[in-house]
């Protein structure tokens, strides 16, 4: 589902014109959380949460006892919404029993699952997207994120300037969760004596990981280095970033590295360099001081291999995890010189 549809549903949740049934897949959990807290305000309010709201795991509690919550009315108010989290847990023999309250949802219970992923070819989940709203969120893309880091700031009631949300973009990644995360940890640093955080707010509490893990991961690539390569590659997985993700990074990275190269022979100041790139002056010196370390012919060499790969994993995307293993084992091959 897309963010505009996701908009759609909120509107339609503010509105109170609520679905019996919301099934709310994907990875963003910042947008599941995000969702699950305006169905909690507008659906039961405040007064008798203690009574109207269940949440539930899928792995710690028992069916019969799902189907029976969802089946008692609410107390004192019109609606009662019950949340089952980790809803792919659910085996097979479950999700036949809980099937009752997708096939005849009840009228004055709203019923949530969260679930990170599951089959939407299933009996189940075809009857959920039949009787109920199925939202999918998945994280947003690099040019959809200024957008979500304002309003991610605005929650926390500072606003960022043009170079504070470059900053959050470069070190932090497009997972919302992270990025609310960092500007949590900076805006209790900074504390109440600004409105609006820069970039020297933030450059202290927000964390490079994810930079400093691509610069790296160049770094073992260009000197052959396939063991340290692999390693910064699985780092970056195993931090949530998936193999497409990765590879756009990576793909970036060099390209600002070619363009720093181009921008120094034609003798350009770092800030001309910067404005080229399209990278924030905070970041300029790293990438012009990586782009003097490398060889231009080999930037060039490992710029193709990139630009193969990203054609490979987006013809087969099931090979993805091997398609950049491969990628970092023929980018660290030295090329054969075959002299003169």
């Amino acid at each position: 589902m897309s963010t505009q549809e996701a908009k759609v549903v909120s509107q339609k949740i503010n509105q109170g014109q609520f679905a019996p049934l919301y099934l709310f897949t994907g990875d963003e959990v910042f947008m599941i959380d995000e969702l699950l807290s305006l169905l909690k305000e507008k659906v039961i309010g405040d007064s008798l949460a203690d009574f109207n709201l269940n949440t539930f795991y899928a792995s710690d509690v028992e069916v019969e006892t799902i189907i029976d919550t969802v089946q008692t009315l609410p107390m004192m108010a019109p609606r009662r919404l019950v949340i089952v989290k980790q809803a792919e847990d659910f085996n097979a023999s479950e999700l036949e029993k809980l099937a009752c309250l997708v096939d005849e949802p009840v009228d004055t219970t709203t019923l949530v699952f969260v679930a990170n992923k599951v089959d939407m070819r299933k009996k189940f989940f075809k009857l959920f997207d039949q009787n109920g709203v199925v939202v999918k969120f998945q994280k947003p893309f690099e040019n959809q994120l200024a957008p979500w880091i304002h309003h991610i700031a605005k929650k926390h009631g500072v606003s960022l300037t043009p170079q504070a949300v470059e900053l959050v973009r470069e070190c932090v990644g497009a997972h919302l969760s992270d990025i609310n995360n960092e500007l949590a940890k900076a805006v209790s640093y900074v504390g109440s004596v600004k409105s609006e955080l820069d970039v020297d707010d933030l450059k202290s509490v927000i964390s490079r990981t994810r930079v400093d893990s691509v610069f790296q991961l160049v770094n073992s690539m260009s000197s052959s280095d396939t063991a340290s390569a692999l390693t910064y590659l699985a780092n970056l997985l195993e931090h949530g970033e998936n193999e497409i993700a990765v590879l756009t990074m990576i793909i970036r990275h060099y390209r600002i590295l070619l363009l720093c190269n181009e921008g120094l022979r034609e003798g350009l100041s770092a800030p001309q360099i910067a404005s080229r790139v399209g990278v924030h002056g905070f970041f300029i010196k790293d990438y012009i001081q990586q782009a003097r370390s490398q060889n231009v012919k080999s930037l060039e060499r490992i710029y193709a291999i990139l630009l193969d790969t990203d054609r490979a994993l987006k013809s087969n995307p099931l090979a993805s995890h091997i398609w950049l293993e491969n990628l970092i084992l023929q980018s660290c091959k030295q090329p054969v010189s075959l002299g003169v």
